[in-house]
């Protein structure tokens, strides 16, 4: 197996140690400007949920806002976190921006989130008109008209934010609205601040699977280089680029890296904070440079990390798990207990059609290795896929679930197929129309209940799921609860509720009962 080939713009780090919280607490007095950070979670979670989480979607901060925090405040700033998990309406949303009155509001969006997300923008500039409102995130980095073409956004930066967001605070009208963010170093910039979320040691006891509290999650790396037909990009390839240096206007994906020794800075740092027994590795795909995960390994130890018996969680793939099982030999020693593995289909010609890069026999030599490891599977299927001559054939999905009772890992995580925009699939979804409602955030949006395709049977595949379900409750992405369903829907527009309902009805028919 050859590993896909680091970039040029690849990290190499750097070794001098810093602390993840160089900032100080600026006073009142001492703050350039406050900066609202608002996280539009309310498709994964809901209102209210993240204030008693029964799920990690519930618990888990927001990533992206944690890494712009720590620059905020080293320029000064004081950032404020407005996550709507934490509140209980609309109306309460308002009754904090006028009390805690920003500056300025900046609003992340991924796919899936983008109306709520705009929701917010305009509600800030209709209760505090003169906000300077921000948006990012993944959806306005590929599709930025949407914010430039709505009056309550200021600006629109693509890309990622952690250096260009400061400068624009800084002199706002020396930026255009819409424009790319400078893509960082990530040894240079600041660990995540944790400590916007001011309950975050609360948030560390929330049980994951079965790995002992407290838990932290964190990122090691930025895009991934697969072509994954499936996966907006694919791998992140649309938010996180670079100018080409040959063709002007012109952006090419980067894959970064952050250094061995940065990562376990921040590992040291945070156990002397939060003294945490586990650790969930939220990379897409962690294996990618297998010398820098050997030597990870290896640091684990150097550092203690193995000795206190700290166990984790991280992703891969089963090709690379079968081109190197005595580097996974090497993880399950350093404390790996939990390896999410996308199989994603146990049909090769499926395989083939999403581009996954691996094979049937492939998943299976995998799920046997981390078994003779003793590493517990965490198992991804994707459910409900059109083939190539765009009919879904329920057979394909059979083969997929019978072998996950054959290899019966640990835990069970299935989704339907979400033509995500972005991805390859989403373009060739609309070209042969088969989505069942042109509602990019219902294509964003990939739990199991929802179904978003023509032609298929979503009865029948939720009925073969039931026995699953049983196996694997509470492991399975469980349903939101009916009450925080049903009020969500009734906060849709009208024009959304009739698509939800038309979505549904088209679902449970199967589209007239083309499948085959």
């Amino acid at each position: 197996m050859v590993f896909p080939k680091e970039n040029e713009d690849s990290d190499r780090g750097t070794t001098e140690k810093r602390s993840a919280y160089p900032f100080s607490q600026a006073t009142e007095a001492e703050t350039v400007a406050k900066v609202g950070l608002v996280n539009p979670a309310l498709v994964s979670s809901d209102w209210g949920t993240g204030l008693a989480p029964r799920h990690m979607d519930d618990a888990l901060p927001r990533h992206s806002l944690l890494f712009l925090s720590g620059p905020l405040r080293i320029a000064g700033h004081q950032p404020i976190l407005l996550d709507l998990r934490l509140m209980e309406s609309w109306q309460d949303f308002e009754q904090q921006l006028i009390a805690a009155r920003p500056e300025f509001l900046c609003v992340t969006a991924h796919t899936s989130e983008i109306e709520i997300a705009l929701e917010c923008c305009r509600r800030a500039k209709r209760v505090l008109p003169e906000v300077v409102v921000i948006a990012g995130g993944i959806h306005f980095t590929m599709y930025p008209h949407l914010g430039a073409e709505d009056r309550s956004v200021d600006f629109v930066i693509r890309g990622e934010g952690e250096i260009s967001l400061p400068k624009l605070l800084r002199d706002p009208a020396a930026h255009p609205r819409v424009f790319w963010g400078e893509p960082p170093d990530l040894d240079a910039i600041p660990f995540e601040d944790r400590e916007l979320y001011d309950d975050y040691r609360d948030r560390t006891r929330f049980q994951l699977w079965h790995l002992e509290t407290p838990t932290v999650d964190l990122l090691t790396k930025r895009g991934c280089p697969w072509q994954c037909r499936f996966c907006c990009g694919p791998g992140e390839q649309n938010l996180f680029t670079r100018p080409s240096s040959r063709h002007e206007g012109v952006r090419l994906p980067t894959f970064r890296h952050r250094s061995v020794e940065n990562v376990l800075d921040e590992l040291d740092e945070l156990y002397e904070r939060y003294e945490f027994k586990s650790v969930v590795f939220h990379d897409d795909q962690f294996v990618i440079r297998r010398e820098w995960v050997a030597d990870f390994c290896r640091g684990l130890r150097r550092r203690g990390h193995v000795e206190r018996g700290i166990q984790w969680w991280a992703a891969s793939r089963s090709d690379i798990i079968c081109a190197h099982p005595e580097l996974f030999a090497a993880m399950q020693d350093a404390g790996l207990r939990i390896l999410s593995i996308g199989f994603e289909s146990f049909n090769d010609p499926m395989l083939r059609w999403m581009r996954k890069g691996t094979t049937r026999a492939q998943n299976f030599d995998a799920a046997g290795i981390c078994r003779d490891l003793g590493i517990d599977i965490f198992a991804n299927l994707i459910l409900g896929m059109p083939f190539s001559d765009t009919k879904w054939y329920i057979e394909h999905d059979r083969e997929s679930m019978a072998a996950i009772e054959e290899i019966r890992p640990r835990y069970f995580s299935p989704s339907f197929f979400s033509p995500i925009p972005g991805s390859w699939f989403f373009d060739w979804a609309v070209e042969q129309d088969l989505l069942l409602e042109g509602n990019a955030a219902a294509a964003g949006s990939r739990r199991p209940e929802e179904g978003k395709i023509r032609g298929v049977d979503y009865r029948r595949l939720e009925k073969m799921l039931g026995r699953y379900r049983r196996m694997y409750e509470p492991h399975l992405m469980p349903k939101r609860p009916l009450r925080l369903r049903l009020t969500h829907f009734a906060e849709k527009p009208l024009d959304e509720k009739l698509a939800t309902i038309k979505r549904r009805i088209a679902g449970f028919l199967g589209e007239g009962g083309d499948a085959q």
